[in-house]
């Protein structure tokens, strides 16, 4: 019987059903995210953090100069500082790995705006026909389902989840423990890989997740 924080991974990671609620509202200063109302502006949102508008845009994987759009959910971290040390505490020992053996261009970002949610990045299908382990871990799911194909869920270190989609063949099996870009199967022909990220139960930006470890 699966474990119930599989369960909710696998809702959170695949399906995008767990949301934030009232946080609009609240006091960002208070909470580890703020949704973007009309008229706001990364100066007037970083002044009521006490950050700068580069710092907030950093925690978010952005610069200053890109459009907030009304409804969009940024991370806070209460301070930069704050931040940094929960970003340090459960970032992976080892710097995770490209999930691709060469590169490839984003075909789809991940998302968090209301109206085009996206919780993982969709690679393009151009140079690389197979799979690789983001990070040393443990092969938790295997399983097919429409919109991903085969798909395969590795859990890692510090409460970290990977999720693999859009594979055709699957060379790996349920308990296996796996090295760092160890091979995990092939692309199916016509889609680019679906990579998605987990922290316990928060899907987390992948391209963010690819820059941490120390």
């Amino acid at each position: 019987m699966r474990n119930r924080l599989l369960q909710i991974c696998l809702l959170s990671v695949l399906l995008g059903t767990l949301t934030n609620k009232g946080i609009a509202k609240q006091n960002p200063s208070h909470t580890s995210t703020y949704r973007v109302q009309a008229g706001d502006s990364w100066w007037g949102i970083a002044k009521k953090l006490g950050i700068t508008p580069k710092e907030l845009a950093a925690i978010n994987g952005r610069t200053e100069k890109e459009a907030l759009y009304q409804n969009e959910l940024l991370r806070t971290g209460g301070s930069s500082k704050t931040s940094q040390a929960e970003t340090k505490k459960i970032a992976p020992k080892s710097k995770p790995n490209s999930p691709l053996p060469q590169w490839e261009k984003i075909s789809k970002p991940y998302s968090e705006l209301t109206y085009d949610p996206h919780k993982g990045i969709r690679y393009s299908r151009d140079n690389s026909g197979w799979v690789r382990a983001a990070l040393p871990g443990k092969v938790v799911h295997i399983d097919y389902m429409d919109g991903y194909e085969n798909y395969i869920i590795l859990e890692h270190e510090n409460g970290w989840y990977s999720v693999y989609g859009n594979l055709e063949r699957v060379q790996v099996t349920e308990g296996q423990t796996l090295a760092a870009k160890e091979r995990l199967g092939t692309l199916t022909k016509d889609k680019g890989l679906y990579f998605q990220v987990n922290h316990n139960k928060s899907a987390i930006n992948p391209t963010l997740f690819l820059q941490q470890g120390s």
